[in-house]
């Protein structure tokens, strides 16, 4: 087993959450979130949320949306769709949405019974702070990040480096997300 998952797995564990609880794992892209949340998730009894299935959809984003951090997460969709009925222990589900495609794919439920990892960049946005218990930043070397994110798709990387990379750090400055975060890991 990875030693960060161990080290996350342990930190959960001490916190003895009681159901329902919602953490964050949040961190610049290609620092490892998905994959850590994806091995927890065979640990330990949690649903996994992407952040990704919470972008607005191209139409309905501020025409500015650019200029504002986060401008293009819908957090009124999670709050309203999976935070709030989900503290409020009442069934629900959300509809994942592809932003290359910019469209809604599936349903997928939320099981009740299980804590909550809300796995992605802005995950751990103030917008949430009512609904996140607990809240874990990933931290990755930037020269690691380049190899990840070179090795997920050579194609997009000059993008991700020269826009989402910028956009995701500003973020993390302007709201101060790591120094919020209750743990935070080295993953690279």
């Amino acid at each position: 087993m990875n030693a960060n998952v161990e080290k996350i797995k342990s930190f959960i564990e001490q916190r003895n959450l009681p159901i329902p609880s919602v953490i964050s794992i949040d961190g610049p892209c290609a620092s490892g979130k998905s994959t850590l949340a994806k091995e927890l998730e065979t640990l330990l009894e949690v649903n996994i949320l992407h952040m990704d299935d919470f972008y607005l959809p191209f139409q309905k984003r501020d025409k500015n949306w650019m200029n504002i951090v986060a401008g293009h997460m819908d957090f009124e969709r999670l709050i309203e769709n999976v935070l709030k009925p989900y503290k409020a222990k009442r069934k629900t589900n959300y509809i994942s949405y592809d932003c290359h495609s910019d469209m809604y794919l599936q349903e997928i439920p939320i099981d009740l019974e299980k804590i909550l990892i809300i796995e992605g960049s802005y995950s751990s946005h103030p917008t949430l702070n009512d609904y996140v218990d607990l809240k874990i930043f990933i931290e990755v070397d930037r020269d690691e990040q380049v190899k990840r994110l070179t090795n997920r798709n050579k194609d997009t990387v000059d993008k991700f480096l020269s826009m989402w990379v910028p956009f995701e750090n500003n973020y993390f400055e302007t709201l101060k997300i790591r120094e919020k975060s209750d743990l935070v890991i080295v993953n690279g």
